[in-house]
């Protein structure tokens, strides 16, 4: 199986600088998809926290659309949310988080869009004739290759961007995660985090 694998599209970011609003890029991308059997996005393929929700999903339309109408319908997509687009996977993970005694989260549990959220359900419309499935919060790639954003390592970060800095004031109020931590801890730290940043854009 061929696997392209594209992270941080930041699509719909507000100073312009995402590249596939220009249709040059747009068109080289989509040039080289011929033979992809598997698509990843690999988180942050939305920018959810420069604005509302819809200015970005309006930038990914076009983006997307072109995407799937390159890939063609024996093509699968599997997208994961990011610290930008956490709110790909949120309504899942709400859901989850509601049952009585939720399984925990493990490394790679995959999402049918219209579980997901309503902008994964958009965007998996969009990417049609391509098959969409979300995965979260990674992708075992191989057997031996597994991928994932990256946005839980804020926890451990020592560098002081504004995320590290928020990521240690809300282990302050809710705890530190464990030395053994999983994707439970990880998410009961930063979710509500994400979730505040989220709404406060829209």
């Amino acid at each position: 199986m061929r696997t392209l694998v594209i992270s941080d599209l930041h699509l719909g970011v507000g100073t312009r600088a995402d590249v596939l609003r220009r249709p040059e890029a747009l068109d080289a991308l989509c040039s080289r998809l011929d033979g992809v059997d598997q698509l990843v996005l690999l988180g942050d393929t939305l920018e959810l926290r420069h604005g509302p929700a819809r200015d970005a999903l309006a930038v990914a339309e076009p983006a997307m659309r072109a995407i799937g109408d390159a890939l063609g319908p024996d093509a699968h997509v599997v997208i994961l949310a990011g610290n930008h687009d956490h709110a790909l996977v949120a309504g899942w993970l709400d859901w989850r988080g509601r049952r009585d005694e939720p399984e925990p989260l493990e490394l790679e549990q995959r999402v049918a869009p219209q579980y997901a959220s309503w902008i994964a359900k958009r965007l998996a419309a969009w990417l049609a004739p391509a098959s969409v499935e979300f995965a979260y919060p990674g992708v075992w790639l191989r057997d031996d290759v597994y991928a994932m954003h990256g946005h839980y390592l804020d926890v451990h970060c020592t560098i002081p961007t504004l995320e590290v800095l928020a990521a240690r004031a809300m282990a302050r109020m809710v705890g530190a995660v464990p030395a053994k931590a999983t994707p439970d801890d990880y998410e009961a730290l930063l979710a509500p985090m994400y979730a505040w940043i989220q709404s406060s854009s829209q």
